[in-house]
């Protein structure tokens, strides 16, 4: 067992490493997004255009992320999210309008580094033929951003002497804004059909379009670039009991890209009363981690569960490095649906 003195010395050590990744790389992990391995099951964080994009009047969605727990402090991130169809076929050809509000935290260096985020979200989904198969979603969203660092909860290399980390001593360092507040906007498209045998969709989206600086440092230059990000996917039935369902994600912002690919089956279970299915799968986030994902579906209800494994250079093997990821959404149906497997949005 390690002394409270060696422990403290240990905390200490993570969170200047991990404060020194923050300042040194700053365009990287200021501006990055908080993402999730379930993408598929936060529906308007993946895309502004899926709000109100399915089968139902309401909808509740809700992740949490457990990240890295082997590499100093993890990073915690949750995001909630409502989301209702307005006026569900009040027009002539069956288009509706829906809305949509979240909120996003993500917590980093032990909570000395902390995001929020809270959006309102807004979507137009268009028939584009009488038999209602082929549907075009477009989706804005708007969303207030506050980033808060707490520099009395940091040590820095000034304060290092003969008996460890001394928080009393001066740090010799500089923060004009401890707090940073801006609006942003996003923007997608997505195109769907609905057929005998399956589901398919490709939607596309912007975040960040206006480019808002951020800085804690008062460095102007800061811009967080637009991240474009693509998706795509399809729930093929096999025969009565049986789906496959495929998704793919691609995700740029400035230098950096993103490629997560995967597929899982899903069974339904014979049941008198209720609804129930369950499903297996994984997902491959190249040059990164492998994915395992369960999912487990009881009526309007919807759970998933995943954990990466790191493939990259990041899984040291003295370095448990865990992630950990559970969705949940509660989705208020369409009475009239005859059979349903996890619907991804």
């Amino acid at each position: 067992m390690f002394s409270s003195k060696t422990t403290a010395r240990m905390n200490a050590f993570r969170k200047l490493g991990l404060l020194f990744l923050l300042l040194s790389a700053k365009h990287i992990v200021l501006a990055q997004d908080p993402h999730f391995s379930q993408y598929f099951s936060s529906p308007l964080t993946l895309n502004p255009a899926n709000t109100g994009n399915f089968n139902g009047p309401y909808r509740v969605a809700s992740n949490f992320r457990n990240q890295w727990q082997g590499v100093g402090y993890p990073y915690l991130t949750g995001t909630i999210s409502f989301d209702a169809a307005v006026a569900k076929d009040r027009f002539s050809a069956g288009d509706n309008f829906s809305v949509g509000v979240l909120g996003l935290f993500d917590k980093a260096m032990g909570g000395s580094f902390n995001s929020n985020y809270g959006g309102l979200s807004v979507g137009y989904h268009l028939w584009l033929d009488e038999d209602r198969t082929h549907k075009l979603s477009i989706g804005f969203q708007s969303v207030l951003v506050n980033k808060r660092l707490d520099p009395t909860q940091i040590s820095f290399a000034t304060q290092f002497s003969s008996n460890g980390f001394d928080l009393s001593l001066p740090s010799d360092e500089f923060f004009q804004n401890n707090n940073i507040n801006y609006l942003d906007w996003n923007t997608g498209l997505n195109y769907s059909r609905s057929t005998e045998n399956g589901n398919y969709f490709l939607g596309i989206s912007g975040y960040h379009l206006t480019q808002p600086k951020e800085s804690f440092l008062g460095d102007d230059a800061n811009i967080i670039p637009i991240r474009y990000t693509i998706a795509a996917g399809t729930n093929r039935y096999l025969g009565e009991t049986g789906v496959l369902m495929t998704s793919a994600l691609y995700q740029q912002q400035s230098k950096s890209r993103e490629i997560t690919v995967g597929v899982a089956y899903g069974q339904y279970l014979s049941s008198p009363v209720n609804d129930i299915s369950v499903f297996m799968g994984a997902w491959y986030r190249i040059n990164d981690s492998f994915i395992p994902y369960f999912g487990f579906n009881y009526n309007d209800l919807q759970i998933g569960l995943s954990y990466d494994i790191i493939a990259s250079s990041l899984n040291l093997s003295k370095t448990n490095n865990r992630s950990i990821e559970l969705s949940a959404i509660y989705s208020f149906r369409d009475k009239t649906t005859d059979k349903r497997f996890i619907p991804w949005y």
